[in-house]
C-alpha cells in the first residue's frame, strides 16, 4: 500500500508539473507574439530623435535642478522627478550646456557658466533612467513589462550607436548643448558624482579655452 501511495504521488507531481510547463510555454508563446506586434525599433527611434528634441522646453534646467537640490531636495524630486513606481530612485530630465575640460575612456567632463563641473557618459549606456526620466513612457500603454524593458533596451542601443560618437570625438575647449537623463536616490541626492545620459547633444565650435 506504501509503494503504491508513493507512485500515485508521484504521477500527481508529474502531472502537475507538465500541466504547469504547458500553461507557461503557451503563455510565453502569447507574450511572444504579442510583442511581435509592437515596432520596439520605431517607438524607441521616435522618442529619442523627435519626441525628446521637440519637448526640451518641459525639461528641467540643469543649473536650476542643481540650486534646488541645495536648498531643498525634497521640492526638487517633488516638482522635477518621474518614476515608472513608487520608492526611492527617481528620475529627472534636464537640459544644459558646458564647456568640455576633460575626457577619458567612458566620460566627457564639462564646465558650465557658473563654473560648475559635471559628467555626461560617452561609452556606457545602461540602466532605465534614458526611458523614465522624462516621464513620457508609461508601463501602462504596453501589454507587458517585456515590452517595457525592450523599450529601454532600445533607446540605450541607440544613444551608445547614434550620441556617444560624437561625444568621444569632442576636444577639449568645444562647447555643447544637451539634453540628459539623471538618476538619483531620494535619500542620498549627490549630484556631483551622478553621470547623466545624453538624449540629445549639440556641439558647437564658437566658444574655444
Amino acid at each position: 500500500m506504501a509503494k503504491r501511495g508513493i507512485k500515485y504521488t508521484l504521477l500527481v507531481l508529474v502531472g502537475a508539473v507538465l500541466v504547469y510547463n504547458s500553461v507557461y510555454i503557451k503563455s510565453l508563446q502569447a507574450v511572444k507574439a504579442a510583442n511581435k506586434g509592437f515596432d520596439v525599433d520605431g517607438y524607441a527611434s521616435n522618442y529619442l530623435f523627435k519626441t525628446i528634441p521637440k519637448s526640451t522646453a518641459a525639461f528641467t534646467d540643469f543649473a536650476l535642478l542643481r540650486n534646488t537640490l541645495q536648498a531643498n531636495p525634497s521640492e526638487a524630486f517633488d516638482a522635477y522627478s518621474h518614476a515608472p513606481s513608487d520608492g526611492d530612485i527617481r528620475y529627472f530630465m534636464v537640459n544644459g550646456s558646458g564647456v568640455v575640460v576633460s575626457k577619458d575612456s567612458g566620460y566627457v567632463w564639462l564646465e558650465d557658466s557658473a563654473k560648475q563641473s559635471f559628467k555626461l557618459a560617452s561609452q556606457y549606456i545602461y540602466g532605465t533612467a534614458a526611458r523614465d526620466a522624462a516621464g513620457l513612457v508609461s508601463v501602462d500603454s504596453f501589454d507587458n513589462t517585456m515590452v517595457f524593458n525592450e523599450v529601454s533596451e532600445k533607446i540605450n542601443f541607440l544613444i551608445k550607436k547614434q550620441l556617444t560618437p560624437t561625444l568621444q570625438q569632442l576636444a577639449v575647449g568645444d562647447s555643447l548643448r544637451f539634453i540628459g537623463a539623471i538618476e538619483l536616490n531620494r535619500k542620498d541626492p549627490v549630484l556631483a558624482e551622478t553621470t547623466i545620459i545624453p538624449l540629445h547633444v549639440e556641439k558647437s565650435q564658437k566658444e574655444r579655452r
